[in-house]
């Protein structure tokens, strides 16, 4: 019996070495990184292909502010004025963005007017959540993968030219790959309201050289966005 009970201990004490180490050897996603121009703004690579399946509803929306700027009318988007934007929009902006791993979150800083997020490891949704802009992150590690679940937004989160619901839930997918030079975001957005199904994106960071630096970057100075008001 005594045997067996050293024996018991010794498979217990193993598993949790094990458990230990594999959260150990999780890769570090740490650094500043920019998103590859095929992936940026106002481009949707789909992972299947397929041209997001946007709702009737949000569709109208798009083609109508298609229709004014083809027209030459005025159009501002709520990140013209300084809005703040969701990961997934911030990231693929032309500014850069740097990853802070840390053993219980994940920070993430924005060069553009100094956004940021946190995303919380092996934790679990507040309750009730806060509606914000950026949504409420808790992530967790499937192998070399950081699995991301965000809740909580507050239905004026941009995606292009349109917005999230108060309804979206998304999951990303981070991994590095070309031997820690390129960050992978497998995107998968579920919002009823904005899309007729479940859909899923891709998006490509490139990481920025050892040293580099987030720069100040501030709406209400140098705005470059806007539209020149005297010739409307």
């Amino acid at each position: 019996m005594k045997i067996l009970k050293i024996a018991l201990a010794a498979m217990i004490a193993g598993a949790g070495l094990v458990a230990a180490t594999a959260a150990c050897a999780a890769p570090d996603l740490s650094g500043v990184w920019h998103v590859e121009e095929r992936y940026s703004t106002g481009r949707f690579i789909t992972v299947d292909g397929a041209p997001p399946p946007t709702a009737p509803a949000a569709q109208a929306e798009l083609d109508y502010l298609a229709a004014r700027e083809k027209a030459g009318k005025l159009v501002i988007h709520n990140t013209m004025i300084g809005w703040p934007k969701g990961f997934i929009q911030a990231s693929r902006g032309r500014f850069d963005f740097q990853l802070v791993q840390q053993p219980k979150q994940v920070s993430i800083f924005f060069e553009e007017d100094h956004q940021y997020t946190f995303i919380y490891l092996n934790a679990k949704h507040e309750d009730p959540v806060k509606p914000s802009f950026l949504g409420d992150s808790v992530a967790h590690w499937e192998g070399d993968t950081l699995v991301v679940d965000t809740i909580g937004y507050n239905g004026e989160t941009p995606l292009n030219n349109l917005q999230v619901s108060s309804k979206a839930h998304t999951v990303m997918h981070m991994r590095l790959i070309n031997d820690g030079k390129t960050l992978e975001n497998i995107v998968t957005i579920d919002d009823p309201v904005a899309f007729t199904r479940t859909w899923q994106m891709k998006i490509l960071y490139d990481r920025r050289p050892p040293g580099e630096q987030l720069t100040e970057s501030v709406y209400a100075e140098n705005q470059q966005d806007l539209p020149d008001f005297n010739d409307q």
